[in-house]
């Protein structure tokens, strides 16, 4: 058939009406471990045909400066970030968003974790150098500065710029992951003081890809903490279970965000816009924020 033929030009205008309806709210900058700057996050998001977008770095609020300049026509910017946290002894990614970014308390929870962060990449490869494999330190300090928010994928990447491994995949195999029990762990923060800490800063907060062998139990003691929503939408692995995390928030009482967690163009599954929620489900988290923002009487 023709390119132009009345047809294809349909589909093509359905094609576009179904991109602009997206909303990504889980995307990863080079101010944490993604490979897109901010700005090219942004221009991404608008070469995707989204309508709103979200970068919710590591521990980081770093990346949102660039990405509010590279904002303009009728792409609106998100500010989020993406904070590990811990509950009844595990590890969980609390999202936020609509935060202020000159919250003391916030930015100090932020700055311990990131210093941590760095303490943890530093153990990383000395741990690397013990068992023979020494990396330059000119390209250590090189990863160091290009991110406040250091963390496992950095120690890849470096292994392969570094000719240690030919790919994150394998890096990760041979030495990332038979290292982690040895490195110091992860610094983390209590979720209900990161759920507080969100709210102060005026934002409200989304457990990030939530466990799959939880019962209701675990999510009524985050709801009775504060939690404003679930990631409904985000990149499952093949053997996850589907699980209708849609249903599951509407009978909490919550509302949902979603997103692709594009870390960068490694992963084409995970691009830009491949995940998302539609406009809709957007103003319900703006609605909830209003609420949030009168009840503080901010």
């Amino acid at each position: 058939m023709p390119r132009q033929a009345p047809f294809t030009w349909l589909c093509g205008q359905i094609a576009g009406l179904a991109r602009t309806r997206v909303v990504d709210l889980h995307i990863h900058s080079t101010a944490s471990d993604g490979e897109y700057t901010p700005s090219q996050v942004i221009a991404q998001a608008r070469r995707a045909g989204l309508s709103a977008v979200a970068i919710t770095d590591h521990d980081t609020l770093a990346g949102w400066a660039e990405a509010r300049q590279a904002v303009g026509g009728t792409l609106s910017f998100i500010p989020g970030v993406e904070i590990s946290t811990d509950f009844e002894q595990r590890e969980l990614h609390l999202l936020g968003y609509f935060l202020r970014d000159d919250h003391p308390g916030l930015n100090a929870a932020l700055a311990r974790l990131q210093q941590s962060r760095h303490e943890r990449f530093r153990d990383w490869i000395g741990q690397l150098a013990q068992s023979g494999i020494r990396l330059p330190e000119d390209r250590v300090q090189l990863v160091e500065r290009s991110t406040s928010s250091l963390g496992r994928r950095h120690v890849a990447k470096l292994l392969v710029s570094c000719g240690k491994a030919r790919s994150s995949v394998e890096a990760f195999r041979r030495y990332v992951q038979p290292l982690a029990k040895q490195v110091l762990p992860k610094s983390l923060v209590p979720i209900a003081q990161a759920i507080e800490l969100v709210h102060a800063a005026g934002g409200i907060t989304s457990l990030a890809h939530p466990p799959t062998d939880w019962g209701e139990r675990e999510f009524l003691c985050l709801r009775e903490l504060g939690l404003d929503a679930l990631e409904a939408v985000y990149p499952r692995g093949r053997r996850s279970p589907r699980v209708p995390w849609r249903l599951l928030a509407s009978q909490l009482g919550l509302a949902v965000t979603g997103g692709s967690d594009c870390h960068g163009p490694g992963s084409p599954q995970r691009s830009i816009g491949s995940y998302g929620i539609h406009p809709g489900e957007l103003v319900a988290l703006q609605q909830r924020r209003n609420r949030h923002t009168i009840c503080a009487g901010r």
